[in-house]
């Protein structure tokens, strides 16, 4: 078994595909729509979010980002 994961750094990244672009992030923001870098699929951990407002998965591209909240979360 691993360890647990420690986000290291301001940027709420926890787990990064090979080529660059964030699969798993955590934080208060939720990225906007258009931004960069976040693998289609990525998972948002919204750390102040309320019901329905805490899981988030970019349904866009890694070039252009749209997070959409998923339901029941």
């Amino acid at each position: 078994m691993s360890g647990r994961h420690k986000i290291q750094d301001a940027t709420g990244v926890i787990a990064s595909a090979e080529n660059g672009n964030f699969l798993l992030v955590a934080g208060t923001s939720v990225p906007g729509d258009t931004e960069a870098g976040y693998a289609t699929g990525c998972l948002f951990l919204k750390t102040d979010g309320g019901a329905a407002t805490s899981l988030w998965v970019n349904e866009g591209s890694a070039s252009s980002a749209n997070f959409n909240a998923i339901a029941g979360a």
